[in-house]
């Protein structure tokens, strides 16, 4: 009976080495040549560690400091954050999907920003060598801000005064021939081009609310035909419009 069981127990020994040689052999093929071993991440922490997250997270920041820029200037409301990028979901598709948004909306302000561009450029090239030069960008904004075209006024200036060459000696940035140069109906002094120019945008929209062409300023001048003529004149000659005084 003793025989028997010394017989199992040695049957035994084989099997034990061979656990512990295959345990071994684990042991080293996860152990890394500094000694310390490999851990295998789940899917969810090697998401977590890719780096691709913090870098999508950076450039959502910088979109949209770039979208409230362009909205401050153009002093329109910013468009609000709805997460902060660093708590967003930790998920490349969802933060894919916020940085084409952000970037959308960068580019529709930008776009906005930039669209009257070309007006100015054309104001500047039309008043270059006047006494109206380096005004371009607030005719164009206050002009804008009335909903008068910023070519009529200027227009105005090249019947009145030739762009202010002629203005009134007692009051040299009143280009527009207002009062026939005197103090009549209470034209301010104006102290600079903008300032003329709001006085402007407020007198033509508010006298005449429904002109649409240079020839609907009936008492303007004597003439009324000659004026609308001779403005729509200087308007194609030194900007390349049309005559129509409203700025949409």
């Amino acid at each position: 009976m003793p025989d028997r069981q010394y017989k199992g127990r040695a049957a035994l020994v084989p099997l034990v080495l061979v656990i512990a040689i295959l345990a071994l052999l684990l042991l080293v093929v996860a152990t890394r040549s500094d000694g310390s071993v490999k851990k295998t991440a789940v899917p969810a922490v090697a998401q977590k560690r890719d780096p691709r997250i913090r870098t999508y997270a950076l450039l959502i920041a910088k979109t949209q400091v770039a979208v409230w820029t362009c909205q401050d200037q153009r002093r329109v409301p910013r468009t609000p954050a709805s997460v902060s990028p660093w708590a967003l979901p930790q998920s490349l598709p969802y933060r894919k999907w916020t940085l084409r948004l952000w970037t959308e909306r960068k580019v529709e302000c930008l776009k906005e920003l930039h669209a009257h561009d070309d007006v100015i450029r054309r104001l500047q090239q039309g008043l270059s060598g006047t006494p109206m030069d380096g005004s371009a960008g607030p005719l164009e904004a206050i002009s804008r801000k009335w909903g008068i075209s910023p070519y009529f006024i200027a227009g105005i200036a090249g019947t009145e005064s030739s762009f202010g060459a002629a203005s009134c000696s007692g009051n040299p940035y009143n280009a527009y021939g207002l009062s026939s140069c005197m103090t009549g109906w209470s034209v301010p002094y104006f102290r600079s081009w903008a300032e003329s120019y709001e006085f402007m945008g407020r007198f033509l929209t508010s006298r005449w609310p429904s002109a649409r062409t240079t020839y609907d300023f009936y008492g303007y001048a004597a003439c009324s035909d000659c004026w609308g003529r001779k403005t729509a004149y200087w308007m194609r000659a030194k900007f390349g419009v049309d005559n129509t005084v409203r700025y949409a």
